[in-house]
């Protein structure tokens, strides 16, 4: 897989390099940037499989999201130093496939980045934890939820988008929307990817 890593950071940078050095089988070190925007031309050139990065700002997300316009089918890992949360809650919005905690042991950090290259989207327990407690209180919303919108938020959880929805349950994809609109209202959550948080970490999808 053809990989590019980003960091400003010289030490850390080194320390990434180092790491998926390790893994050469799996994965390929094709470039070395210090900033997404001196990455953006490779991304957009080449034929890259991931980019495991470092970010500091929400303006590296925008450029994230100017990249993936360009080549949708690369993924976007991001390795978190710092921590920090709201961060985490803004690369949500902007489509990142993956976020970990940089200082995760070296088995943690593969891991997430295996489950990326495979095409799923993995999230540190770090900052899900952190996302499900700043809205903990959604907890004793669910049962403002319909059986429907109940359904419904199951399935969303399963990765299922409104097309296949509408069709499983015999309904338009209007009401699928507005069904899912409702949702998020009562629950105080902003998208599909917060919403299969929540059904998973609350035990709605049943195992």
């Amino acid at each position: 897989m053809r990989t590019i890593i980003i960091s400003n950071c010289d030490v850390i940078r080194e320390g990434i390099i180092a790491l998926i050095s390790k893994y050469e089988y799996i994965l390929s070190i094709d470039f070395v940037c210090q900033t997404i925007r001196e990455a953006i031309p490779f991304i957009k050139d080449g034929d890259i499989h991931i980019v495991i990065m470092t970010i500091d700002s929400t303006e590296e997300l925008e450029l994230i999201e100017e990249a993936k316009k360009a080549a949708v089918n690369t993924k976007f890992m991001v390795l978190d130093f710092g921590g920090d949360s709201e961060l985490f809650v803004n690369s949500l919005k902007y489509g990142v496939h993956g976020y970990i905690l940089g200082k995760s042991n070296e088995s943690e950090i593969m891991y997430g980045i295996k489950q990326v290259v495979k095409g799923k989207k993995y999230y540190d327990s770090y900052f899900v934890d952190y996302l499900i407690d700043s809205k903990r209180n959604t907890l004793d919303k669910i049962g403002l939820l319909t059986v429907r919108e109940k359904e419904i938020l199951v399935e969303i959880a399963k990765g299922l988008n409104n097309h296949e929805i509408s069709e499983k349950f015999c309904i338009t994809e209007y009401t699928v929307k507005k069904h899912i609109n409702h949702i998020y209202e009562k629950l105080k959550i902003n998208d599909r990817t917060e919403a299969a948080l929540y059904a998973n970490k609350y035990g709605i999808i049943k195992k």
